[in-house]
């Protein structure tokens, strides 16, 4: 998930573990070429391609569903420790550089230098020698590691890129199967060299390419234009405007948005700002490539239309039109963000200043009623699959299920995988600005101060956030005092408000097939906003 830890509030699926490994390994096999088809829920979900030759590595990995692609190249010294490492990151068509890491040996000591594609730059100076680079997103190491360690238990030094760290990767052998162990993750292989490899918390396989048949293009390479136009016929008007956003920092940008008006009004309505969850999110809150055609603010903008009621839904920060940088950006920050956006909309002579609620998704259930404790002015918030628990709590929660439902796992390394939890949700939290915010904030806090009406939304089948943080949110709302709180749990919907056969983990998302919002879903929201923004 960019910056964000994957899942903890909205999914972006990894698509594995990437080493690069020592030249050992690449000096045994001389020459060597594979291809690995990744594949998740049924679906793949990205590719690899691998080339070594004594001294040096080379791959390059695609994973849609990250709109990434990523090349590197590892060079070796002769006596097997990374001399030198390079690495472009991509959009997944290729076409748009991401940023650039140089990591170079001196001696006892690697220094590492970043640079963003807005120029942006940074160098950290980290011990050495290391064994081994972890760029992220590959797959053909692990078998590379394992082949390595010729069947002994080994551990390998290596450098995680995009932190400050060199950390031990180990490799067990247990009979006639292989793991490695790195940062808490764990994938298997059989010791067979063409084996599949799995990574089960991530319901990962690997397989490698025959050779023989003919691929199919990967899917989901490049994001279909946006259209936020209003179609033929449609009850409502749509205006794309740029909203001037200034930081007490002192940043400048602008967030890109559409305005959808019903088309029968007359002088001033009111209006819904949309707030979507973590991540970087266009303005529908599409999942594109993981769940493609899902586009819930769309839904509710036309659903709202019908009722006489307009939606602003606006891009994140550096996506879909809109400007501005996030990498040290905090949940507070959305959330002045979003208030900067209803005192645009309170200046505009169609919008009813009175009448503007806030709709938010996920993490964008906390932005609404961080939003509306300190203006009392906002109309009404609605909170759709908002957590009740601390960032720190929903992400153990979120880490240790996938340890629990990971398929093939035996009894003892599951639980030494849940011995690994707690280290992975403190490393997580030291990740960034964002993460650090979200891991304390308490967001029945700020419920308890929160007087507009509030509706509450929930899948009875969220894995993401427990549905049990409904009913705990609304609690809080009501113990300060506040009786206009409405609870709505639907059965067999997942944290996207998505119907699943399954049981609504974020492994299935992209298998989804049925992608528009629930007439129910659509219809609650609509009456419960109708009955308190148009009532005169």
């Amino acid at each position: 998930m960019d910056r964000r830890v994957a899942g903890t509030l909205k999914v972006v699926v990894a698509a594995g573990i990437l080493l690069a490994t020592c030249a050992d390994a690449a000096a045994s096999q001389q020459q060597t070429a594979l291809l690995y088809r990744m594949v998740q829920g049924g679906t793949e979900v990205g590719r690899e391609s691998y080339r070594a030759s004594p001294l040096v590595i080379e791959r390059s990995v695609t994973i849609p569903l990250l709109n990434l692609r990523q090349d590197s190249r590892t060079e070796f010294a002769p006596g097997g420790a990374v001399a030198r490492f390079t690495l472009q990151a991509y959009n997944a068509a290729g076409d748009s550089l991401r940023g650039s890491i140089r990591i170079e040996a001196h001696g006892d000591s690697i220094l590492v230098h970043g640079r963003s594609a807005r120029g942006e730059e940074r160098t950290a100076a980290l011990r050495g020698p290391i064994d081994a680079v972890i760029p992220g997103q590959s797959v053909s190491i692990i078998s590379e590691l394992i082949d390595r360690a010729a069947g002994r238990d080994t551990v390998f030094r290596v450098h995680a890129v995009g932190t400050d760290t060199v950390l031990g990767v180990t490799v067990r052998f247990r009979g006639a199967r292989a793991e490695v162990s790195v940062a808490g993750m764990v994938a298997m292989r059989d010791r067979r060299p063409d084996a599949p490899i799995e990574i089960p918390v991530q319901r990962i396989v690997a397989t490698p390419w025959n050779g023989v048949d003919s691929l199919p293009p990967l899917p989901g390479l490049l994001r279909p234009r946006a259209d936020y136009s209003a179609p033929p016929g449609a009850p409502y008007t749509a205006q794309d405007f740029q909203v001037p956003i200034r930081m007490s920092s002192g940043d400048t940008f602008s967030l890109a948005g559409t305005l959808t008006l019903p088309s029968a009004s007359r002088g001033r309505v009111p209006v819904v700002v949309t707030i979507s969850g973590s991540g970087r999110q266009p303005r529908d809150e599409d999942l594109w490539p993981v769940v493609t055609g899902y586009r819930p603010f769309r839904d509710y903008a036309e659903r709202l239309a019908r009722e006489g009621i307009g939606v602003f839904r606006f891009a994140d920060r550096g996506v879909d039109g809109s400007t501005g940088g996030n990498l040290e950006s905090t949940t507070a920050d959305h959330a002045e963000e979003v208030r900067q956006i209803v005192a645009w909309l309170r200046s505009r002579s169609d919008v009813d200043p009175r009448r503007i609620a806030l709709l938010g998704h996920s993490e964008g259930g906390i932005i609404g009623p961080l939003v509306a404790v300190d203006d009392p002015a906002i109309a009404a918030v609605v909170i759709l699959a908002g957590p009740a628990q601390t960032g720190e709590q929903v992400v153990r929660y979120q880490l240790r299920r996938n340890v629990e439902t990971a398929p093939g796992l035996s009894d003892s390394l599951r639980q030494a995988q849940l011995a690994l939890v707690e280290e992975q949700v403190q490393a997580w939290l030291r990740s960034n600005a964002w993460t650090r915010w979200f891991a304390t904030y308490d967001p029945l806090t700020t419920a308890r101060r929160l007087r507009q009406p509030v509706l509450i939304q929930h899948g009875a089948l969220d894995r993401q956030v427990t549905v049990e943080q409904a009913e705990a949110l609304a609690a809080a709302i009501r113990s300060g005092g506040n009786r206009d709180v409405t609870v709505r749990v639907y059965p067999r919907l997942n944290h996207l408000f998505l119907p699943t056969d399954g049981d609504g983990s974020p492994s299935e998302y992209a298998t989804l097939r049925d992608l528009a919002l629930p007439a129910q879903v659509l219809d609650d929201t609509a009456r419960w906003l109708s009955a308190r923004l148009l009532r005169r």
